[in-house]
């Protein structure tokens, strides 16, 4: 029995030294989130594990299944912040919509056809109902956002209590409440947005290089032309000039406050319609899933769609100007390139056509920032997106402190801190801020989960650097317990 007992102790002391930071909580059935951690965890690890080369130490296998329990653990955190904070773009739903057209137009191409008119039918139906279940979720997240902003900006007056001193304590802690909750509100959502209009600027500055690379180009080539040549390559220059003035830093910035404007009544617009779906559920005439069914159309970004659509269209017209479009309209360096090419050999030809292409990807990418992404986020933060999406995630945050508060003393909290609860922080905020510079969903959950696996290396080698001599010596000591009680228990056996 005391073989037994020495042999459970040194299982837990080998087990306690295997132990590492979000991995306390992953290997926890019990803990929050465990199950999913551990599924993600499992299928990293074992593809890790086919990757592997051979001859890598032990030591770095340990390494990477610390980064891999941190990384998994930001993106279930991060997937979780998308669940419960969903916001599905409107060119998502148009795609759908499309497509379920499309279907709609092949079944009756194929009516005779009873397998085809069969499949194509049933793809419509589920497109449109794939539609709608986009559009009611984002009309309860948004509703969500509303609900979430009002209580953290709006006083309550609490005119329901009837008792008058309470009433008066409740409203006195309300007004407290509000005085500071309005502040970080509005702060998180101007932090957010201010992020969103850098990331535009940026982007119209990268492909406005470009574009000044270009013209350069065709500046220095002009001497080949003619003199009745050049005065047209002139011309059009200086038509191109003009336009790229639109795309300058203030005039940008102008545009982009201007789309805040456009949604000024956007909050009280959509809380009308959410009033009258919520007040049909209270008519016990009507059927409640066919009320569902029929009113799951209301969300803030059809009430936007008009206004958006003239914000797209203008944005596209400017560019179509510069750089044409695949529907046959001729832009302005596709002028040039024609003036050019016939006195160009093939080099020069190719040089040219190369950088017209980079400058017109850059440029359509940039006017779709502007005109899309920023368009669609400041939607959301309008209806108060960023700070619910801020508090989704401190949840998982919690994740980090409960792995660093296991630790037992002061050394093993700043190992943990290293290899689990910072990486675990820097990651779900990396997530939020790639969001925020207008990355799609799927976009920023890759790049937080990067992040943490990179931060929790960082911190492998920095703990290995501060207290590797200090968990050598007691893996040793361990080692050396067990094979002390081996030769313990031979004696006793042979005593017996």
């Amino acid at each position: 029995m005391p073989f037994l007992g020495q042999n459970s102790n040194v299982n837990l002391l080998t087990q306690k030294n295997i132990n590492f930071g979000a991995s306390d909580i992953v290997t926890n059935p019990s803990a929050p989130l465990a199950k999913p951690i551990q599924t993600v965890q499992k299928s990293l690890e074992d593809t890790v594990e086919i990757l592997t080369p051979e001859g890598v130490s032990e030591n770095e296998k340990k390494s990477n299944k610390k980064a891999i329990a941190v990384g998994s653990s930001v993106l279930v955190v991060t997937a979780l912040v998308a669940l419960l904070n969903p916001k599905y773009s409107s060119k998502f739903v148009t795609k759908l919509k499309t497509l379920s057209e499309s279907s709609a137009k092949k079944f009756e191409q194929n009516k005779q056809n009873y397998l085809k008119s069969k499949f194509h039918k049933a793809c419509q139906k589920t497109l449109d109902w794939g539609v709608r279940i986009l559009q009611f979720s984002n009309n309860i997240n948004s509703a969500k956002d509303i609900a979430f902003t009002k209580l953290c900006c709006e006083k309550k007056s609490f005119l329901d209590v009837k008792n008058k001193t309470v009433r008066k304590v409740l409203q006195k802690a309300d007004g407290g409440f509000t005085k500071v909750m309005s502040k970080v509100h509005h702060g998180i959502t101007r932090w957010f947005d201010k992020i969103s209009k850098k990331t535009v600027l940026l982007k119209y500055d990268s492909a406005m290089k470009k574009m000044n690379e270009l013209d350069t180009l065709i500046k220095n080539y002009k001497s080949k032309l003619n003199p009745a040549q050049q005065v047209e390559l002139e011309k059009k220059l200086a038509e191109i000039a003009k336009i790229k003035d639109y795309f300058a830093k203030d005039k940008t910035a102008e545009r982009l406050v201007e789309q805040e404007k456009l949604m000024t009544n956007l909050e009280r617009d959509f809380m009308v319609k959410f009033r009258s779906y919520r007040n049909g559920f209270r008519n016990k005439w009507v059927s409640k899933p066919d009320h569902i069914s029929k009113n799951m159309t209301f969300w803030a970004e059809e009430i936007l769609e008009p206004t958006r659509a003239k914000v797209e269209k203008q944005g596209a017209n400017v560019v179509e100007t510069l750089i044409g479009n695949p529907e046959g309209k001729v832009g302005l360096y596709d002028d040039i390139y024609k003036i050019l090419s016939p006195n160009l050999n093939t080099q020069e030809k190719e040089a040219l056509q190369k950088l017209i292409d980079k400058s017109s990807k850059k440029l359509k990418k940039a006017n779709f920032s502007e005109c899309v992404e920023y368009f669609d986020k400041k939607r959301d933060l309008v209806l108060g997106g960023a700070p619910t999406d801020i508090v989704t995630a401190v949840g998982g945050l919690a994740l980090s402190g409960v792995a660093v508060a296991t630790a037992d003393t002061k050394d093993d909290k700043i190992s943990k801190a290293l290899t689990g609860g910072f990486p675990i922080i820097a990651g779900i905020g990396a997530n939020l801020a790639f969001t925020a510079m207008l990355f799609s969903g799927v976009q920023g959950l890759l790049c937080g989960f990067l992040t943490s696996i990179g931060l929790s290396k960082i911190g492998s080698i920095l703990d290995n650097y501060l207290f590797g001599n200090k968990n050598n010596s007691e893996n040793n000591s361990v080692e050396s317990t067990n094979v002390n009680s081996g030769k313990t228990t031979q004696k006793e056996t042979i005593n017996v």
